[in-house]
């Protein structure tokens, strides 16, 4: 197992996200702590990297992306599109996508958040979901 810095990871996640975000204007922001966990640090890169990835996808032009890292807990929040509340509960299946018209064009297989769940549970981290349609999403990954 490697001993992983949450922030670090979140920065390093940023960094390969930038130009794809400002393509669309959206900015991303880290802030919070240091946070040390322990488990497999290219895991880990994939579950952040798909929540940001998917917080530029699913996010409006001009959007903000926010994530925060604070007691071994990580939270990114979109200002996007928002996810229906029947939906959220099977957002993480695979292939699951909620507007079927819509993220095809933008690419996605659907698969980035069965993937995050998968490295969650292998790190026995607890995933919450919240969202307001038209308002935007956060998605909290709570680490032992």
């Amino acid at each position: 197992d490697d001993e992983i810095d949450l922030k670090a990871v979140a920065e390093d996640c940023k960094e390969r996200l930038t130009q794809q975000a400002e393509k669309r204007g959206i900015r991303i922001n880290v802030s919070g702590e240091s946070e040390i966990i322990t488990g497999s640090r290219t895991e880990i890169t994939e579950l952040i990297y798909n929540l940001v990835d998917n917080a530029i996808k699913y996010n409006r032009e001009n959007g903000n992306i926010e994530i925060v890292i604070s007691e071994k807990k990580l939270i990114v929040t979109d200002t996007g599109l928002g996810i229906p509340h029947e939906s959220i509960p099977r957002i993480f299946e695979r292939f699951y996508r909620i507007d079927k018209s819509r993220s095809r064009a933008k690419g996605g297989t659907g698969l980035g958040l069965s993937i995050v769940r998968h490295i969650a549970e292998r790190h026995g981290a607890k995933i919450d979901v919240e969202s307001t349609v038209g308002v935007g999403t956060t998605i909290s990954v709570k680490f032992r």
